[in-house]
């Protein structure tokens, strides 16, 4: 009797102990961890540079591709900074920064066709294009989303997005010049929605969706 009585003792004994390991069990696996001092991975004092490859994005021009072309693009690299804010506003930080995108594209025809003379001929007709994207950013950081070492945020884009094209040929058939060089700016702006997560204290990985020199981005970010 003695000895039961003895192993029920320290059965509940040992509940608080178990107890208390589960929300620490339950808080490791946590995406959004939370620490005893409210800690944020972004407040007033937060600077961050942002270095991103994006993919998903649209032309300002239409190509035919077929026998003799060749097409390609690079992915989109971006280069954002962000710093807070210095005074909080409402439910959270307002992050202000600039952006910074650039992406090549080339379009390449080779061909050949016989002149009046019977005489094979071979000829090139070659478009790049390079698009530069310069912008200014606002991002919100909502308390109830944003911890110590992960956070969810959204924010606006407002800047220009430059093409320059150039062209060239060797094609006597073709209008001059057959070289040229030219440039358009189109206005730019987007709603965009993000990720952040730090694996070590000040370097993370980040994610982001919304329209700046591509659709989908993601990489790292750097925080000092």
């Amino acid at each position: 009797m003695k000895k039961l009585f003895f192993i029920l003792l320290i059965s509940v004994l040992s509940i608080p102990s178990f107890a208390d390991e589960l929300p620490l069990k339950k808080e490791k696996n946590s995406f959004l961890k939370k620490d005893n001092n409210g800690e944020k991975c972004f407040d007033e004092n937060t600077h961050i540079i942002n270095l991103g490859v994006g993919f998903g994005s649209r032309s300002y021009h239409s190509i035919y591709r077929g026998a003799g072309y060749a097409y390609g693009r690079t992915p989109a690299f971006s280069l954002t900074y962000e710093q807070a804010y210095p005074k909080k506003l409402g439910p959270g930080y307002l992050g202000i920064g600039a952006y910074l995108g650039f992406q090549h594209e080339y379009s390449k025809y080779d061909y050949s066709y016989y002149d009046n003379s019977f005489y094979l001929n071979t000829y090139y007709s070659h478009h790049k294009w390079n698009y530069y994207m310069v912008a200014a950013r606002g991002v919100y950081h909502w308390d109830v989303l944003n911890a110590h070492n992960a956070e969810v945020y959204a924010g606006v884009i407002v800047g220009l997005r430059f093409q320059v094209h150039s062209y060239e040929t060797n094609d006597p058939g073709k209008k001059d010049p057959y070289t040229y060089s030219r440039s358009f700016a189109y206005p730019a702006y987007s709603a965009f929605a993000g990720a952040r997560w730090y694996f070590i204290k000040n370097v993370g990985l980040f994610a982001e969706v919304g329209y700046g020199i591509s659709y989908l981005t993601g990489g790292f970010s750097f925080k000092f």
